[in-house]
């Protein structure tokens, strides 16, 4: 195993790559909340159609296609679960609309 170091530049290059994934990180996130707010559309049109929210065939397709597209490192049972989560989130969205004419309420965390 090789030698452990702590100098100044493995430090600033550390320091770039956390600064690199949080800039991912916040990307991510932007992106989530753009889908939830496609999700949101869906669950009003799924409602006024009278359609259950969830849509089992959907979510295979999306899977069956994830898997297909992923080219790693990421493994498929890592991305199975990070979007099983997003699906969800997606569901409970859609399912809190179809009792409710609003949207749910981020939560205080400050």
């Amino acid at each position: 195993m090789g030698k452990i170091t702590d100098s100044k530049q493995d430090r600033s290059d550390l320091e770039q790559l956390r600064q690199k994934i949080d800039d991912l990180d916040d990307e991510i996130l932007r992106l989530l909340n753009q889908r939830m707010l496609f999700v949101q559309e869906i669950a009003a049109l799924k409602n006024k159609a009278g359609k259950d929210p969830l849509d089992l065939n959907r979510e295979q397709a999306i899977f069956r296609r994830l898997a297909h597209e992923n080219r790693g490192p990421l493994a498929w049972g890592a991305l199975k679960k990070i979007f099983g989560e997003i699906l969800a989130a997606s569901r409970d969205i859609q399912a809190y609309l179809a009792t409710n004419d609003q949207r749910p309420h981020s939560p205080d965390i400050s």
